[in-house]
């Protein structure tokens, strides 16, 4: 017997459910949100120890103008409930330059226009090279929509290709901006997705992080469900997306059985058309469709408890001319033959919330790309937090002194946090789907399944933006698509 009825119920508090759920409570129906661990979040979950407060990984989101959390915080009537920061990115950037040396950006002047130069310098960009870099950054800031919208079927890579661009600032634009916010390789990567993305870090900015964690933003949309009359049920794993004749009815989870005419699943499109609902409920091209559908890279990491403030920058990435990603570097590193030069991410949570870490001590994040497959074996993790390890320990010579503790984490620990292995490969993605060449800008999958009553939130559905946004921008279009499916289906009873 079931232990309730609701208008609506949610699979899942990430960024992309919990701000769906939450804005469709607000809007009168009556939800039910159902997650599987304690707390919302998911992969940008926020996490305490030892008076250290951290995200599980690094999570660096954009823009910070006009941001989505705060879209949905305002309809809400929520936002003072979070505080944003917007720390200042200056330094956190490291180019390592033909010198071998690993130099921080520069400071840019904040009372005057940027000078491009500043940059262009810190690039060992030559004279007569800089009008050429600055007519591919000025075309991709300013290209209009319609002309994005062509650049669907064709990869970033490509299209830069038909540019000059100093192999240095292709460099810093892939692997100091790009990789970060894709997870995904340069050749892969949809150019409308890549542009339409930058454009909203070099107009509107990036570097948004929240006090307390990240995680604390999908918090108070849960919270905002339960006082707007719905219903939150924490540590309920989903077991099955209930459907009878072409139409969802509720889900079966650990705690019991409950009813609705719509889900929307914030458990990623593989995991709840392969094992949530079942294959025998979709027809065949639709399976094989999904089946075929790629993943964002994995990204493994070290936290690294320190009795020391070491680094000054809130968060960064480290890079060189050659340590962007292409399909065929990445195969070889998951091969075991590792690149010299690889980008590493790192993030320190106390340097923009001095109450994340206890006073004269930090946490640091650093991060690296790996594969997504959460059955790596301890030898192939091993191969990419070595790299970390030796990037971070030669930029910042002073961290392994200060270390107290150490953890490692791999792909295996997204999937056992949030997305369920499905797929060879699959489980242990950074993102959700790979934002690539056919699954990329207005080639995304549908956020409305085949099932009726059933829709997608999350990275893998509809929306545009860095990682938590862009599962939040999901959760704004998917709530709206959802009141209108509500409404009209009321009418007609």
């Amino acid at each position: 017997m079931a232990k309730g009825s609701y208008d609506v119920i949610v699979v899942g508090a990430g960024f992309g459910g919990s701000s769906c759920a939450a804005l469709l409570a607000k809007r009168g129906l009556k939800v039910l949100l159902l997650e599987k661990n304690s707390k919302a979040g998911g992969k940008a979950i926020a996490l305490s120890k030892k008076g250290f407060t951290y995200t599980a990984w690094v999570v660096i989101t954009a823009p910070v103008q006009d941001n989505t959390f705060e879209v949905v915080l305002k309809e809400l009537g929520m936002e003072n409930r979070v505080e944003l920061v917007t720390p200042d990115p200056s330094g956190g950037a490291i180019f390592k330059n033909s010198k071998g040396k690993h130099v921080p950006m520069p400071p840019m002047p904040s009372d005057s226009v940027q000078d491009p130069n500043i940059i262009f310098d810190w690039l060992e960009v030559k004279e007569e090279e800089r009008a050429d870099a600055l007519n591919v950054l000025t075309e991709l800031t300013l290209m209009a929509p319609q002309d994005i919208d062509r650049l669907d079927d064709i990869s970033f890579a490509e299209w830069l290709s038909r540019y000059k661009l100093p192999k240095t600032v292709y460099g810093y634009l892939i692997s100091g901006i790009a990789d970060p916010c894709f997870v995904a390789p340069v050749d892969a990567v949809a150019a409308s997705e890549a542009i339409r993305t930058l454009q909203m870090i070099f107009t509107r900015s990036g570097g948004l992080f929240c006090k307390g964690g990240i995680g604390r933003v999908a918090e108070v949309y849960t919270q905002a469900v339960e006082e707007n009359g719905g219903r939150v049920i924490m540590r309920a794993r989903v077991e099955k997306i209930l459907v009878d004749n072409g139409k969802v009815t509720g889900v079966a989870t650990d705690k019991g059985m409950f009813e609705a005419p719509i889900v929307i699943s914030n458990s990623g499109i593989q995991p709840t058309v392969l094992k949530l609902v079942g294959e025998e409920h979709f027809d065949r091209s639709y399976v094989n469709y999904v089946k075929e559908l790629v993943p964002s890279c994995g990204l493994p990491g070290i936290r690294y408890f320190l009795n020391k403030e070491v680094i000054k920058n809130p968060f960064g990435t480290i890079f060189s001319t050659d340590s962007y990603w292409t399909m065929e570097r990445f195969n070889k590193a998951a091969a075991g033959e590792m690149p010299k030069d690889t980008g590493i991410l790192y993030e320190v949570p106390s340097n923009y919330d001095p109450d994340a870490a206890p006073k004269g001590k930090q946490i640091v994040l650093a991060a690296i790309w790996g594969p997504a497959e959460p059955q790596m074996t301890a030898k192939e993790k091993k191969l990419w937090w070595d790299k970390i390890d030796e990037v971070m320990f030669k930029v910042f010579p002073e961290l392994p002194k200060h270390i107290e503790s150490k953890e490692y984490y791999s792909a295996r620990d997204v999937s056992v946090l949030t997305r369920d292995q499905v797929l060879p490969g699959q489980g242990g993605e950074c993102i959700g789907l790979g934002q690539v060449v056919g699954q990329g800008g207005r080639r995304k999958p549908s956020i409305k399944a085949p099932v009726r009553g059933l829709f997608y939130v999350g990275c893998d559905a509809g929306g545009y933006g860095v990682g938590t946004q862009q599962a939040v921008d999901s959760g704004i279009k998917v709530a709206n698509a959802v009141q209108k499916y509500y409404l009209m289906h009321k009418a007609m009873e």
